[in-house]
């Protein structure tokens, strides 16, 4: 609370607390309390005579907004295994060309792309350009980590493209892969 007391020229501001009358520092900004006092010029010789009055502005200013956090950028997220490794290989297959498919390139890379790609993560995403999704066709199981699949790429073109191939998999990843297009 502001009070502000004027008499004859003089102007006081005095500061007030509400919190049961004590005052304590809290790192917060302060107000800024602007007062001006106005004196009205002396009445000509003609009127009767009275004495000035002083008129008195006071104007409170709120604290400024504090500043906004510096923003950080946000890197992408660096490509990492999946948290609970799938056991069986014809999902990890399935799940792998579902996230192509998907367009989560980070999250197939993670699932073996790696290991599969002979290349950069940066090289591997730019060879699904054209690729808009990917069917499997069939998926045959062979023991517990090898997998046959024969999968239908379509095109952002609207054309597709057939591949088959044998997966390897191990740990919920997959480890290897013989892949051909026969169409």
């Amino acid at each position: 609370m502001l009070v502000a007391v004027a008499t004859a020229g003089a102007l006081a501001v005095v500061a007030a607390c509400s919190a049961g009358g004590t005052s304590q520092s809290v790192n917060t900004p302060t107000h800024t309390v602007t007062a001006t006092i106005t004196h009205q010029a002396a009445p000509a010789p003609s009127t009767p005579s009275r004495a000035s009055t002083p008129t008195v502005t006071v104007t409170a200013t709120p604290p400024p907004a504090a500043p906004a956090p510096p923003s950080t950028p946000v890197a992408p997220a660096a490509p990492v295994a999946p948290t609970t490794p799938l056991t069986n290989a014809g999902a990890v297959v399935q799940q792998y060309y579902q996230d192509i498919t998907d367009h989560d390139y980070a999250a197939a890379w993670a699932l073996g792309g790696r290991n599969i790609a002979g290349e950069s993560y940066d090289q591997y995403v730019a060879g699904f350009a054209t690729t808009a999704s990917i069917s499997l066709g069939t998926v045959s199981e062979f023991g517990g980590s090898q997998v046959h699949a024969v999968l239908y790429a379509t095109q952002t073109d609207g054309t597709f493209k057939v591949y088959e191939g044998t997966y390897t998999v191990s740990g919920g990843v997959l480890v290897g892969a013989s892949i051909v297009q026969v169409r």
